[in-house]
C-alpha cells in the first residue's frame, strides 16, 4: 500500500504511515485526478527544494572559493610585500654600506693585501670622497702609489698628511722610509727637527743624529791644547773644520787616536758635525779657541852682580823645553850665543845678559848681571 499523504509504500495491515504519521485509509488503490495533481505538486516541491539546496550549496562553494582566493591573494601579496621589503631593505643596506667609509676602507685594505692595487685604489678613492682628511686613508693611498712606483704622488700625500696629523707615527714612518730610499738625508733631518711629537721621536730615534760630547770649552788658552769627542754612537762619524767653514763628509774625519791638536798661536773656529749610521747629519757644533802662548819668565843668572877678585863661572838656569841665549855688553837675541853650560867671567867690567826661548818660540825678557874683575 501507499500512504495517501506522502506516498510512502508500506505493508498491508499498518494503521499509521511510518513516515508522516497519517492514518492509513483502507480504500481501493486507484489514483484520482486530485491525487495525481497532489503527487505532482509534492514532486515539484521536492524538486524545487533540491534545486534551491543545490543552488545554495553552489553559492556557498563559490563564496568559499572566493574567500580562499582572497586569502591566497592576501598571503601572496604579503609574501610579495615581504620580499619587496626585504629587497628594499637589502638595497638600502647595501647603499648604506656602499656609502660607508669603514666599508670602503675594509675593501681597500683587503684588496691591498691581495696585491690588487688598482681595485684597492678605487675603493680608497670612494673612502676619501667620504672622509678626505682621514689619516688612515691617505697613508694607504700613498702606500698604493709606492707599490705602483709613483713616488712623487706618494711623497706629496705623505708630506700633506704629516702636516695635517703631526702626531701620526704611521705617517712619519712612511715619509721617513721614503726619504731614506731617495737618499734625502737633509730632508730627514729637517723633518725630525720640526717634529714636536715625543712619541714620534722616540719611535724613530734611529733617524736622529746627535752631537758627541766635546772635551774642551771655547776660550783663550796660553798653551797647546787637544780637543776630543766622547759619547759617539755606534756607526756615527764626526767631521770637523778649524777655519769656520761648515763641515760635511768631505771635511776632516775625527780620529780618537790623535784628537784635534791646537798647537799654534792664533784663533781656531772649530765646527763639527756627526753623521749617524743612516748617514743623517746632526746639528753643527761650534767652539772658538784662541791660543796665546805665554812667554817664559826671565832666566835666573848666578852669581849675582858684584866685584870679584878672581874669575868665576856664570850659570844660567834653563827650564825644560827652553833654550838660552846670551851676550856680553849687548842685548841677546836668538842669533846670540846659545848657552850650553857655565860661561867664564871675563876680566874687567862687563854686563852679562841672557834670554830664554821656549818650545813655542816665545822669548822671555832679558836678565842681566854686572861683573867687575880687576887683576
Amino acid at each position: 500500500m501507499k500512504c495517501a499523504n506522502c506516498g510512502t509504500e508500506f505493508e498491508d495491515g499498518i494503521l499509521f504511515c511510518p513516515v508522516c504519521g497519517k492514518e492509513v485509509q483502507w480504500v481501493p488503490e486507484y489514483n484520482t485526478l486530485e491525487t495525481i495533481i497532489q503527487q505532482r505538486e509534492i514532486q515539484e516541491k521536492e524538486k524545487k527544494k533540491k534545486e534551491e539546496h543545490a543552488l545554495r550549496e553552489k553559492k556557498r562553494q563559490e563564496q568559499e572559493m572566493k574567500r580562499r582566493k582572497k586569502k591566497r591573494m592576501a598571503v601572496g601579496f604579503t609574501a610579495v610585500g615581504v620580499c619587496v621589503l626585504a629587497v628594499g631593505a637589502g638595497v638600502l643596506f647595501y647603499q648604506k654600506q656602499y656609502n660607508s667609509f669603514d666599508f670602503q676602507m675594509a675593501q681597500a685594505e683587503s684588496e691591498f693585501s691581495n696585491k690588487d692595487y688598482d681595485t684597492a685604489l678605487k675603493y680608497l678613492e670612494r673612502a676619501l670622497n667620504l672622509q678626505p682628511d682621514s689619516t688612515e686613508a691617505n697613508i694607504l693611498q700613498a702606500k698604493i702609489y709606492l707599490k705602483n712606483q709613483e713616488e712623487e704622488k706618494a711623497l706629496a700625500i705623505l708630506i700633506s698628511t704629516v702636516a695635517n696629523a703631526p702626531d701620526s707615527v704611521s705617517a712619519y714612518g712612511e715619509l721617513l722610509r721614503l726619504y731614506e730610499k731617495q737618499g734625502e738625508v737633509k730632508k730627514i733631518k729637517e723633518l725630525m727637527d720640526d717634529c714636536e711629537s715625543t712619541e714620534v721621536k722616540e719611535r724613530y730615534s734611529s733617524y736622529i743624529s746627535t752631537l758627541p760630547v766635546i772635551s774642551l770649552d771655547g776660550g783663550t788658552y796660553d798653551s797647546k791644547e787637544e780637543v776630543d769627542f766622547s759619547a759617539i754612537e755606534d756607526g756615527t762619524k764626526v767631521y770637523y773644520t778649524l777655519d769656520g767653514k761648515d763641515p760635511d763628509t768631505t771635511s776632516t774625519l775625527y780620529d780618537s787616536a790623535s784628537g784635534i791638536l791646537l798647537e799654534e798661536e792664533g784663533e781656531y773656529i772649530l765646527k763639527y758635525v756627526a753623521y749617524n749610521a743612516k748617514g743623517i747629519p746632526s746639528d753643527i757644533g761650534l767652539m772658538t779657541y784662541t791660543i796665546e802662548f805665554k812667554a817664559p819668565d826671565a832666566p835666573r843668572i848666578t852669581p849675582a852682580s858684584g866685584q870679584y877678585e878672581d874669575s868665576m863661572t856664570i850659570k844660567v838656569y834653563v827650564p825644560k823645553g827652553c833654550t838660552a841665549y846670551y851676550e856680553f855688553n849687548g842685548t841677546p837675541t836668538t842669533d846670540s850665543t846659545e848657552y850650553t853650560g857655565p860661561v867664564s867671567m871675563p876680566v874687567g867690567e862687563n854686563i852679562f845678559s841672557a834670554i830664554l826661548v821656549d818650545e813655542n818660540g816665545k822669548i822671555s825678557s832679558p836678565a842681566s848681571a854686572t861683573y867687575v874683575i880687576y887683576q
